[in-house]
């Protein structure tokens, strides 16, 4: 019977190939577990079936944890057999947790048991999330997986997903208010493979060590799903500060990092006196570079040492596929070259090339979830989905020069820069979580939100602790980029 989508086929063939072989390891406190490809597509159908059993077809279904093999078994189970699947960052505070069970109307979340308080305050605030089943992982997930091998009657019995319906929401960075959910689809989430496959050759031999968070795009579909699709295994990183002794035991050939990581070692291995290979193990061959660009310096460092730096630039919204570097390019100035299988061009070019890159094909993802306005603002007449940053294509390389900025027309003709003056004001006091910035009547206006907890006076005297702050920032302005009415709101009011 062929797959309902690309998930499932690659589940059926792994089952097939490599059921024997080690795939995943996790280390906690020195002991170490380890899952067979078998055991973990095992694990993937009993956990899908006991949801299923639950009531939860169609469903979304979060995950608040740190990176854990339970992580990774059922968001496989959810994006295949059961709805969508949801992953929280493990750094959110107590205001985004709730905002994300409240916004993607989760009916079941799986979560840490470190972030036991914030669910019970949770449940205790808000009556509409006493109706969400909160699954503690390290009490209940054996049970719940237990409970559905018996309900199962055999592997693979289950009906899987469209490639085409939302199966993932992947959390944006949230800079300027609460973070926008992105819906995936299968189909978006293999849409990068083949790309990547063409410019390094990854295999059953390959060992990737995994500490990017899963409940990012790069982490969760590059380092781990796309793992369904070459065969190699994936270590997570138990300890942060102890990767480097970590990789010298596994000896690992991928790895991908964003550039502070890279800047650890070098500085590491240069303090040290020793080689950077060393401190990767030895073995590694393709390192991955994403977020910023690694200055040119450290990559050939990198370089000289025999291991290929290669920077990559995507979005959550394009389910991280849109440009890598091939492991032979010298030229370090590019964030990559355009994935074969998209299309990209650069609206509204200036004299150099650069202007807006937009972007078309199967990575493309289905909107923001319950969020219809800033869906169709992603998008151009056309359909291409606007990145919103500035860069321009040379030889189907990429080059960035930042962000497009938002302006905002004044009635005087005079136009101010949003991400400028929104800079200028978060950086009055540490307590200013988000600003939003608008014209009314004519006038200039700043909604602003703190974080009530490091708030730089009480309540009462907002108005004047925050305008006497805005008033000292208007001195450093031109007249006409001046802010001339303000408002002090609690953060917590964005959750409305």
């Amino acid at each position: 019977m062929k797959a309902a989508n690309a998930l499932e086929d690659f589940l059926r063939k792994d089952y097939e190939k490599w059921r024997e072989r080690p795939y995943l390891h996790e280390k906690k406190n020195g002991v170490e577990r380890v899952l067979t490809f078998g055991e973990f597509i095992g694990q993937v159908n009993y956990f899908a079936a006991y949801l299923l059993q639950c009531g939860y077809a169609g469903k979304n279904i979060g995950i608040f944890s740190p990176n854990s093999l339970e992580w990774m078994v059922a968001d496989i189970a959810v994006m295949n057999y059961v709805g969508v699947s949801a992953g929280f960052n493990k750094d959110w505070n107590y205001e985004n947790m709730v905002y994300a069970l409240r916004k993607c109307d989760i009916v079941c979340l799986l979560y840490h048991e470190d972030f036991e308080e914030l669910v019970r305050r949770a449940i205790a605030e808000y009556p509409d999330l006493q109706k969400v089943r909160f699954l503690c992982i390290q009490r209940e997930f054996s049970a719940c997986m237990e409970e559905g091998k018996q309900e199962l009657q055999e592997l693979f019995s289950l009906q899987p997903q469209s490639e085409d319906v939302p199966a993932k929401i992947v959390f944006t960075s949230g800079t300027t208010s609460f973070p926008k959910a992105v819906l995936l689809s299968i189909k978006n989430v293999f849409a990068g493979w083949r790309s990547l496959g063409r410019r390094v050759p990854l295999n059953e031999q390959d060992v990737c060590y995994l500490f990017l968070p899963l409940n990012h795009t790069y982490g969760s579909i590059f380092n781990f799903i796309y793992s369904l699709v070459f065969g190699y295994q994936v270590y997570l990183a138990e300890s942060i500060p102890n990767m480097a002794q970590e990789m010298m035991a596994i000896r690992p050939t991928v790895f991908s990092g964003v550039p502070v990581v890279y800047t650890w070692f070098y500085e590491g291995a240069k303090a040290a006196g020793i080689g950077l290979r060393a401190l990767f193990g030895g073995r590694m061959k393709y390192l991955f570079c994403g977020g910023a660009k690694l200055g040119v310096e450290i990559r050939r460092d990198y370089l000289g040492e025999g291991m290929y730096m290669m920077n990559a630039y995507a979005l959550s919204e394009t389910a991280s596929s849109f440009s890598i570097d091939y492991p032979d390019d010298e030229d370090m100035e590019s964030v990559g070259t355009v994935f074969e299988d998209i299309t990209v061009k650069v609206l509204e070019p200036d004299a150099d090339g650069y202007g807006e890159l937009a972007v078309t094909g199967d990575n493309i993802f289905l909107g923001y979830y319950k969020d219809e306005a800033a869906t169709e603002a992603a998008f151009a007449e056309d359909g291409y989905f606007l990145t919103g940053d500035i860069g321009c294509i040379r030889e189907n390389r990429v080059y960035l020069r930042g962000r497009k900025d938002t302006q905002i027309a004044l009635v005087n003709g005079e136009k101010v820069s949003v991400a400028m003056l929104e800079g200028k004001v978060k950086a009055l006091h540490e307590s200013v979580r988000s600003v939003k910035l608008y014209v009314r009547d004519g006038q200039l206006t700043a909604d602003v939100y703190v974080d009530a907890g490091t708030a730089g006076a009480e309540a009462a005297e907002w108005d004047s602790f925050y305008g006497a702050l805005l008033e000292k920032c208007n001195t450093s302005l031109p007249k006409y980029q001046r802010i001339a009415k303000w408002n002090v709101y609690d953060a917590a009011r964005l959750l409305k």
